[in-house]
């Protein structure tokens, strides 16, 4: 994780974009209908160099990667560290682990009030703070000698992390350039994943040296100074009024899937390595060699991720992410070859594009002023599932044991699964009043064009 989800994971609609590099059209991205769009000529032809995709990014969007690469940062440690530190320093058992990570999600569940009260604030500044909030708790970390202090500091990170995800979703989808969303997401995701990575090499190099404190204050002082640098980023006007609250009938299956994905992603975030930890004793070193291969292959799988999305839509591609996850719980619950069980995490972890595939859907459907507090009650939808599944899955565990868990998260991606068959955005989107200017621009990314190939 993340985090976005968030379960990422890795944004507000662009209504004032800055101007990216030439990049030609649909209908002229090849040489040859290039030369054919301009002929006749009398000067030699010159095509255009395309723009590499990164050196495309304006100075917000690039700002926002920098914030993005300390939130990496931030989990490689975290989650590299966590479930042994908690395992070697405290013995926790699945029930009490339950209990605390549902009072850490607690925050999520009322994340739409707290974006509510910030609606009419900048973005970019809100974001600083919450980034600062969340590494502060990390580094609090290297101060906890008991279970109920480590579960106050974890509640006080949480705070900042999911005040982070509606806000850095709103600023990529504001910074990025319309009908490139999905890839510049898939970027984003990207460029957290190489963060990530390297938080879990220099864990693994470092380890020894600084022990798990000196690691959570590093991860967590990178954290503050990725905030900081979101204090550079350009304000941007012309944007719509945005609402503080929303909950709207058409926007019901945005939630609904929001609810399910926040449940099968917790299940799988809470138990899946602390299973590896606790049932099948891998040792420290193991995990972070792991995690490390893991986010290697995210970090190269995810800009091709969100291409996928802009090109084939969000239907298919949640569909494939929900129809993937089953066997990998089932085989969670029933593998206890632990060669298997490294390869099913990575499986779940590079098929986990739903979170852009579900932020590309709500842009495409909701309207600018209501997209914001949309995704923070999305965000808000997920959270509530995610405190239900760590309290309910770990009594579970304690008394029928760690297989039902799984079980049970592969019922909610076929859930899931069935549930996305309804995801259809051409038909979904906004009716603009009749007297009202449009205020997106008519892109390929919103409405879609012709073009596009149809969910």
């Amino acid at each position: 994780m993340t985090p976005q989800n968030t379960d990422i994971p890795h944004h507000v609609s662009p209504t004032s974009i800055a101007a990216a590099p030439f990049a030609p059209s649909k209908s002229q991205s090849t040489p040859s209908a290039i030369i054919a769009a301009t002929l006749p000529i009398s000067e030699p032809i010159r095509l255009p160099q395309l723009p590499d995709p990164h050196t495309a990014w304006n100075r917000n969007f690039t700002l926002l990667a920098v914030a993005t690469a300390g939130v990496g940062i931030f989990f490689g440690v975290q989650l590299t560290l966590f479930n042994n530190f908690i395992v070697d320093t405290f013995g926790i058992d699945p029930d009490e682990l339950g209990a605390m990570e549902a009072l850490r999600e607690v925050p999520g569940m009322l994340n739409v009030l707290l974006i509510a009260l910030l609606a009419r604030r900048s973005l970019s500044v809100m974001g600083c703070v919450m980034l600062v909030i969340m590494g502060a708790g990390l580094m609090a970390y290297s101060r906890v000698d008991t279970i109920v202090a480590l579960a106050v500091f974890s509640f006080i990170w949480s705070i900042g992390f999911h005040g982070w995800v509606p806000l850095s979703q709103s600023m990529a989808l504001r910074f990025s350039p319309p009908g490139d969303k999905g890839k510049w997401l898939g970027q984003l995701r990207s460029v957290e994943s190489i963060a990530l990575l390297t938080a879990v090499s220099i864990c693994i190099i470092t380890l020894r040296s600084f022990d798990y404190a000196g690691l959570f204050i590093f991860a967590g002082g990178i954290t503050i100074l990725g905030g900081l640098a979101l204090l550079g980023a350009k304000r941007q006007g012309h944007l719509a009024p945005e609402k503080g609250f929303v909950f709207k009938r058409r926007y019901r299956l945005y939630y609904a899937l929001n609810f399910l994905q926040g449940f099968r992603k917790q299940m799988f975030i809470t138990f899946a390595i602390f299973a590896l930890v606790k049932v099948h004793e891998v040792h420290v070193d193991t995990i972070m060699f792991l995690v490390l291969i893991n986010q290697a292959l995210v970090a190269l799988t995810s800009p091709l991720m969100g291409r996928l999305v802009d090109r084939f839509g969000e239907r298919a591609m949640l569909s494939v992410s929900y129809l993937g996850l089953i066997p990998v719980f089932v085989g969670y619950a029933l593998f206890k070859d632990r060669s298997t069980l490294y390869v099913l995490y990575c499986i779940d972890n590079l098929i986990f594009f739903g979170g852009i595939a579900l932020t590309t859907y709500v842009h495409k459907i909701a309207r600018d002023e209501d997209l914001k507090p949309t995704l923070s009650m999305g965000v808000t939808m997920n959270h509530v599932a995610a405190v239900i599944a760590p309290l309910f899955g770990g009594i579970a565990w304690y008394y029928l044991g760690y297989q039902v868990i799984f079980f049970a998260g592969a019922a909610i991606a076929l859930i899931s699964l069935i549930v996305s068959q309804w995801v259809d955005p051409p038909n979904q989107m906004p009716t603009p009043a009749a007297d009202a200017p449009p205020t997106r621009p008519h892109t390929s990314a919103w409405p879609p064009s012709p073009e596009d190939p149809p969910n």
